[in-house]
């Protein structure tokens, strides 16, 4: 029997795997395109996605304790199928690269930049393999232990940089007209359509999800991304905190306990790998899972092949400046489509009857 687990494992595990991208990755992006209006923009983008999650709530109603390749084979057949599952793993492959490349990187620019890129990628993708071999029961268990240590440094964080922070700096509110509010909201949209992975994790749940708890989850998600975001802009302000590669990170380096103790960004350190692993751990978990289904004989050699495969971009050494313009150009845009289109399409799918003998 497959294990089962509470819906306060799956948003634990979904608060810490959706929130790494959220707290620390998405924020340059934005910035950079609202500035000062940042937090405006993570409104809007909030009461966009209020509207999306009830439609994702309504599919998630409808699938039940089945499971997304057969509710899909059940109304739409199998090529239906296959084409609904091979977006879905072109999606997840990305998020795969972008979290393996970012996580390095951040990794290599604080930390260890004398180290070889292939020594910190191969250790990282090794680690991040072996967690998502284990299964999604070590993924889940990983994260109830890890996340309320990651959330207790959280509120540190905030609390000891209080002193070096002005939010007076977030006023005036559209300076530079709506636009850039618009912009920045996609970036936020975009960057939340992750949430679409409750559509292959629902039939794991002891209990089918609720609108309650999904509700609790994306203002928690969205949080995790106002947090961080008023706290750069309020201690770097919006041209500074708009340069940085991660202003979230650099947060901790204001942080000093007494007259002596300085330098404790390792505890960031800590913040980030918890999440980058567990998110790249269950980003190939799933992506093993859409392609065998039912057939575990061949798991392992697709979960190495699709671990190989988001490891290239990093392993190749790609300009960090090329891959970030695409992201801010590209990538939260096409997000935000694909997020709208595949919603819509299995909301369409909710309303066809099951064909005889599914």
């Amino acid at each position: 029997m497959e294990a089962t687990f509470s819906r306060r494992q799956i948003l634990f595990m979904l608060l810490l795997s959706l929130g790494i991208s959220n707290h620390v990755f998405i924020i340059p992006h934005l910035i950079q395109a609202a500035g000062r209006d940042s937090w405006f923009s993570i409104l809007l983008g909030y009461v966009a996605l209020l509207g999306w999650s009830l439609i994702l709530y309504l599919i998630l109603k409808s699938m039940r304790a089945t499971t997304f390749n057969d509710w899909l084979k059940e109304r739409i057949g199998k090529f239906g199928c296959w084409l609904v599952c091979g977006v879905l793993v072109i999606y997840l492959l990305i998020l795969g690269t972008l979290i393996i490349f970012d996580t390095t990187k951040n990794i290599n620019i604080y930390l260890l930049p004398r180290t070889p890129n292939a020594v910190i990628v191969l250790t990282f993708v090794l680690i991040s393999y072996s967690a998502a071999r284990s299964g999604l029961k070590t993924i889940v268990y990983m994260s109830t232990v890890l996340l309320p240590i990651v959330w207790l440094l959280g509120i540190g964080i905030s609390m000891l940089t209080m002193k070096s922070k002005d939010y007076s700096i977030i006023y005036p509110l559209l300076v530079e007209g709506i636009g850039p509010n618009l912009h920045g909201g996609v970036i936020v949209f975009g960057g939340s359509v992750e949430l679409l992975v409750l559509l292959l994790l629902q039939h794991k749940m002891s209990k089918p999800i609720s609108y309650g708890a999904m509700f609790v989850l994306l203002t928690l998600l969205v949080g995790l991304i106002a947090g961080p975001t008023l706290g750069s802009l309020s201690a770097f302000g919006p041209t500074e905190a708009g340069n940085m590669r991660f202003p979230a990170f650099e947060q901790w380096r204001l942080v000093m306990i007494g007259d002596y103790v300085s330098h404790v960004d390792f505890l960031a350190v800590f913040q980030l790998m918890a999440g980058s692993v567990t998110r790249s751990a269950l980003l190939l978990h799933l992506l093993s899972e859409l392609i065998i289904g039912r057939f575990p004989k061949f798991r392992q050699i697709v979960l190495g092949c699709f671990t190989a495969l988001v490891s290239i971009p990093s392993l190749m050494q790609i300009s960090d400046i090329t891959m970030q313009e695409m992201v801010h150009r590209y990538f939260y845009q096409l997000s935000f489509i694909f997020g709208i289109t595949m919603l819509a399409a299995l909301y369409v799918c909710s309303f066809i009857p099951k064909r005889k003998g599914g």
